[in-house]
């Protein structure tokens, strides 16, 4: 899929410098260094690009089985923003064009996957697994959003921290 990454790069070096909702398939095309039926082989259209990259990020962080189980709450937000520290330059990107709703989407979509052992270990019955997803979903995207929105000066670890240390109380 080289043609597909370097039409996703495109449109990531393109959101540094111009707002997404100005940037054209042209303009991405012209980027990835490919024709515009290229593009459209590969992609509907711009917002295609993005679901796909934002895809590909949760598909990485799925693989990853530390990143949604751990023993304690401290080690599962540690390796939650390891995971999206490395990742810190697409987020900025995406909160620059005001995007983050796309990657709050994708946490929608797959939390419930993520969850499903945990879920099924603790019997949680569904209604109380429905909350559980959304509580889980609600705090990670709302503390990655402020993360990213606040400089994302804290580390992995600091964030660990912080949040069990309220979670304790």
């Amino acid at each position: 899929m080289e043609k597909e990454a370097q039409i996703i790069a495109g449109l990531f070096t393109l959101m540094e410098i111009d707002d997404f909702a100005l940037i054209t398939v042209t303009q991405i095309a012209q980027e990835a260094q490919i024709g515009r039926k290229t593009f459209y082989r590969y992609f509907k259209n711009k917002e295609a690009v993005l679901e796909r990259s934002i895809e590909q990020l949760f598909s990485e962080y799925a693989a990853y089985e530390q990143n949604y189980s751990a023993e304690t709450y401290e080690t599962l937000i540690y390796h939650h923003f390891t995971f999206w520290y490395q990742h810190s330059t697409q987020l900025n990107v995406l909160y620059k064009n005001d995007l983050m709703f796309y990657l709050f989407k994708h946490y929608q979509q797959r939390i419930p996957q993520l969850n499903a052992a945990y879920i099924r270990r603790e019997k949680l019955d569904p209604t109380v697994a429905k909350y559980a997803n959304a509580f889980t979903t609600g705090i990670f995207w709302s503390t990655l959003y402020t993360w990213i929105e606040t400089g994302a000066k804290e580390t992995p670890a600091e964030l660990a921290k912080i949040c069990s240390t309220f979670l304790s109380h």
